[in-house]
C-alpha cells in the first residue's frame, strides 16, 4: 500500500490545491493550478499521442482513485464557478482513460 500511496501523492496534492483554489480568498493557490493545469493537459496530450510507442507502465495504485480524484476536480471547479478548468480537468480525466486503455490494447 505504501507504494501506491507515494505514486498517488502528487495527484492527492493537486486535488487539496484545487480545493483551496475554490476558495475566492486564496489567490495562490489559483495561481498554481492556472500554471499547474495547461501543463498537465499537455503532458496528457503528449502522453496519449506517445502511447503506442511507450513501454506500459505497470501502476501500483487503483486505478480508481485517480479516477475519484479527477472527478473531484471537476466537481469543485464546477461547484466553484470555474468553467474552463473545469472543462481542462474533464479533458485530463478523459486523456487518462484513453491512455489507458491504449496501453492495455497492446
Amino acid at each position: 500500500m505504501g507504494r501506491w500511496l507515494k505514486e498517488a501523492l502528487l495527484d492527492l496534492a493537486v486535488t487539496v490545491v484545487i480545493v483551496l483554489a475554490a476558495i475566492p480568498a486564496l489567490p495562490w493557490a489559483r495561481w498554481i493550478v492556472l500554471v499547474y493545469t495547461p501543463l498537465m493537459l499537455l503532458l496528457k496530450l503528449g502522453a496519449w499521442l506517445a502511447a503506442p510507442h511507450l513501454p506500459r507502465m505497470r501502476r501500483g495504485a487503483p486505478a480508481a482513485l485517480f479516477h475519484g480524484l479527477y472527478g473531484v476536480n471537476v466537481l469543485v471547479l464546477l461547484v466553484g464557478r470555474w468553467w474552463w478548468m473545469a472543462i481542462a480537468w474533464a479533458l485530463i480525466w478523459g486523456l487518462s482513460v484513453l491512455v489507458e486503455r491504449r496501453q492495455r490494447r497492446r
